[in-house]
């Protein structure tokens, strides 16, 4: 009788040590080894923070084992068939997420739910911090690619991920990507350098930014990041910053002035410095050479705080409107929290509660509410200034929560409609014209410069108007750990009494 043994898979010919996370300098590495092996390795997860260095080795560990990077001895011919199998497998799969082994349906992401984007970026930091040989390297293209046509895949295009299964049916080896296929003298791909160290562009700093930053930038402020770094990127192209120097900065500074205004310019400046900065720290460039870039000269903003006896004429004139009427309330509570327009347009009935003794404005994201960032969300007191009728508010806001008196928007008109209907209100109250910097939002720059006028703490000036940062609730607004509300209503208070 014949017996036959299983020849070894690429999954039974190594098996990863224990890893672990450290932290050097500051930074924090992971720490690989094979089993039987006396050789290491190591992967600069370039954070200085705990759980992200954690979150991010678990995925970089999952994709290693998944597409077999974490074992030496596999052939071209074993990481082919890997390969092979992983796009079939996201050809079968139904959805834009894969949790599963394509091949054994063992979740081989443990849960994590990562989607084709995530293992892609996994593959692209695998690129550049791991030790590959050209096999493991030719595998970590292939896979990046198959990555990028699965994404394709959900949304309807089949033609790439197709393609790339019958490459590897029918040919024993894969092509390169032209821009990796001119050998150099020695046989070597030109350009793999490259792959596995690569050009530090801004490009690159701001995609690993976001991605480290991503659960704390939110709609508008992640759009507006993007936009930035969108035209920083395509000033300074391919300039490697790890070998940038003073001049480079000023020129893109020069560059961002033509057409616009210096405010506009400012702010870009702003997340230059933001993304810098974080690379800095983390240690993907030696030095940010991006200190006093802003310009000063003509850099006022665009929008202006209202005068205190502006901010008065406008609580006059709504507190004479009837008790029933929302823009009553609406100009009430931009006068004394300095929110955000689209912050009051959200607010439901539950969103106005008792705390502490004091009557609250929860701004929150139930419900599918939206905010600027994570530090938006907040508790601010509503104090009684300018004559503001708390009772009458509270009222309000019961009426708008219905018969059971626990939900209901309090401003039941389209967002569009709310707010331009309060900028023209204010327009017409102080008989201001359009485009002099002058609208509902500068009530939020007039609460910024009376905290400041009244020597309010940061920590307290944050928890009211809910900035990610004090040197934007100071140096931008005012220059015209959660505190208690007590103290914040007592701040408030002493605000407008200044004012008077």
């Amino acid at each position: 009788m014949t017996s036959y043994t299983k020849a070894p898979t690429v999954r039974t010919l190594l098996e990863l040590a224990t890893p672990w996370v450290y932290r050097r300098q500051g930074r924090y590495t992971l720490r690989i080894r094979p089993l039987g092996s006396k050789v290491t390795c190591t992967l600069s997860l370039k954070t200085i923070h705990r759980q992200t260095a954690v979150t991010i080795a678990k995925h970089l560990l999952t994709t290693l084992r998944t597409f077999h990077l974490d074992q030496p001895e596999a052939t071209w011919d074993q990481l082919r068939e890997r390969l092979k199998e992983i796009a079939e497998g996201a050809l079968a799969t139904g959805s834009a997420w894969d949790p599963y082994d394509p091949v054994s349906a063992s979740p081989a992401y443990g849960g994590m739910g990562l989607v084709y984007s995530d293992i892609r970026r996994d593959l692209d930091e695998i690129a550049c911090t791991v030790p590959l040989n050209s096999d493991q390297a030719k595998a970590v293209m292939m896979g990046t690619r198959i990555m990028a046509a699965a994404e394709e895949r959900t949304h309807g295009s089949l033609g790439e991920i197709v393609e790339i299964i019958e490459e590897m049916k029918h040919a024993s080896d894969v092509p390169l990507p032209v821009s990796l296929s001119v050998l150099g003298s020695e046989g070597a791909p030109q350009g793999l350098d490259n792959l596995i160290t690569p050009v530090h562009t801004f490009e690159y700093l701001s995609a690993l930014y976001m991605t480290e930053r991503k659960d704390d930038l939110t709609g508008s402020t992640l759009k507006n990041l993007r936009a930035s770094c969108g035209t920083i990127s395509g000033l300074l192209g391919d300039l490697d910053l790890k070998i940038h120097t003073r001049a480079h900065m000023l020129a893109l500074r020069d560059g961002l002035k033509a057409g616009r205004k210096v405010s506009t310019v400012n702010k870009i400046l702003t997340h230059l410095t933001t993304i810098m900065g974080w690379a800095e720290a983390n240690a993907y460039i030696d030095k940010a050479f991006v200190q006093k870039l802003q310009i000063l000269k003509g850099s006022e903003s665009q929008r202006k705080e209202f005068s205190p006896a502006q901010v008065a004429a406008l609580m006059d004139y709504a507190n004479k409107l009837p008790a029933t009427d929302w823009k009553r309330w609406a100009l009430s509570i931009g006068v004394v929290s300095g929110a955000r327009i689209g912050e009051i347009y959200q607010l439901t009935s539950k969103d106005i509660i008792e705390a502490q003794g004091l009557l609250v404005m929860d701004i929150n994201t139930n419900d599918g509410k939206t905010i600027k960032n994570k530090f938006s969300v907040r508790k601010v007191p509503l104090v009684a200034a300018y004559g503001l009728d708390l009772e009458a508010l509270k009222a309000f806001a019961e009426a708008a929560g219905g018969a059971n008196h626990t939900d209901g928007k309090l401003f039941k008109r389209s967002s569009s409609g709310f707010t331009s209907i309060l900028n023209q209100l204010t327009r017409d109250v102080l008989g201001t014209e359009t485009n002099t910097g002058l609208s509902f939002h500068s009530l939020r720059h007039s609460m910024s410069g009376r905290l400041k006028a009244a020597e309010v703490p940061l920590g307290i000036s944050q928890e009211i108007t809910g900035h990610s940062s004090g040197s934007i609730t100071y140096d931008l607004y005012g220059a015209a750990g959660a505190v208690q509300l007590g103290r914040m209503a007592t701040a408030l208070k002493e605000a407008f009494s200044m004012a008077k």
